[in-house]
């Protein structure tokens, strides 16, 4: 009965918060309403089980997303990509040491509050390894929205102020860029599959994803049963284009997700926050100087665009990114594909490296 309390009270809090656009909302209006109810009653219950569950079902969205065609365009992005996604992980790993050792925050969680990931995944995962997740997911919301609200001027008034960079950007064909963009962001839900290829196709992606998860869970693989099953996954949909997960399933994931998060936190855990106001000042401060050296540098290195360069290089999401791409005189395919580049290697890579750091 608690279990089924708690899920309800998540699920209303998801459908408010996607009503009010929240970024993240599912999982944001979720956890809150579900920390809220297990503040005032201390009722509210998430069971392990689940908790393996949602992680397969999120590997299992990020790898339905990832097509053959996002590999081949890699290639064409293999320098800027490794540039990127090894300079983001050196520096946001610095940027976590230092909100470890200013702020009473232990270690494990400041490096995955500045981690270059989803709020989602990060939220998640760092929940394996120790970390206080509530506080991750708090501190990843903010990372969100000041990626949304504060970059996005600041990217525009510094590539008008670049040399013709914007008018480059035009000349080139901006028109033709943001609908190729539009069917790349949109190619989960966008397949073209009977009703019956789609129940065929979500039972396959289900199956394998829940197989290669749990193999990746026993093994004890750090975020195991995500990155297993993202894997798998994605190979399954690179290779014969049968990953579906429709955008539902999504939502109840993130509701999921919340709620997991939501019922660890307690009415200590509310005090506690506290502490969290410099945690947010820096973490702040820290995007926007991390983001703008990762940017210039990929700009004058890879020979892309400022503009490209800057919104590549930013930790939102990887359809956000590629969408505002436009409005600012960027490359959106290009952003695209570094942003899955950078999802990809942080969620698979980040938690092996915060785990090798922890245990020294």
């Amino acid at each position: 009965m608690e279990l089924i309390v708690t899920l309800v009270i998540g699920m209303i809090g998801g459908l408010v918060a996607l009503k009010l656009k929240v970024p993240a909302g599912a999982m944001v209006g979720s956890m809150l309403s579900v920390a809220l109810y297990n503040i005032i009653t201390g009722e509210a219950y998430f069971p392990q089980d689940l908790r393996v569950i949602t992680q397969i079902a999120a590997g299992a969205f990020i790898g339905a997303g990832i097509t053959k065609k996002d590999v081949l365009d890699l290639k064409l992005m293999i320098k800027p990509a490794i540039l990127m996604v090894s300079t983001m992980i050196i520096l946001d790993l610095f940027l976590g040491y230092i909100m470890f050792k200013i702020t009473n925050i232990d270690l494990v969680t400041s490096l995955f509050a500045c981690a270059p990931g989803g709020l989602v995944d990060m939220s998640l995962i760092s929940a394996d390894l120790g970390a206080d997740s509530s506080k991750v997911a708090l501190l990843q919301m903010v990372r969100l929205m000041s990626v949304l609200i504060i970059l996005p001027p600041i990217i525009r008034h510094i590539a008008s102020s670049n040399s013709g960079g914007t008018n480059k950007a035009k000349k080139m064909g901006l028109k033709e860029d943001i609908n190729h963009d539009s069917s790349r962001t949109n190619k989960v839900s966008d397949n073209e599959y009977t009703k019956k290829e789609e129940y065929i196709n979500l039972t396959i992606t289900l199956i394998i994803a829940s197989i290669t998860g749990l193999i990746g869970y026993k093994l004890k693989i750090p975020a195991g049963a995500m990155t297993a099953s993202m894997i798998a996954v994605g190979a399954l949909n690179i290779f014969y284009n049968k990953g579906y997960m429709p955008i539902n399933i999504r939502r109840v994931t993130q509701v999921f997700a919340g709620a997991l998060i939501g019922q660890k936190m307690g009415y200590g855990d509310l005090i506690a926050l506290k502490s969290i106001i410099l945690p947010v000042f820096i973490l702040i401060i820290g995007i926007i100087v991390v983001n703008f050296f990762i940017g210039v540098f990929i700009h004058r290195v890879a020979k892309l665009e400022l503009a490209t360069s800057l919104l590549a290089s930013a930790p939102g999401g990887m359809s956000d990114m590629a969408l505002v791409a436009k409005d600012l005189g960027g490359d959106a395919p290009k952003v695209a594909v570094l942003q899955l580049a950078r999802y990809i290697c942080i969620v698979a890579f980040y938690p092996v490296i915060i785990k090798l750091i922890s245990s020294i």
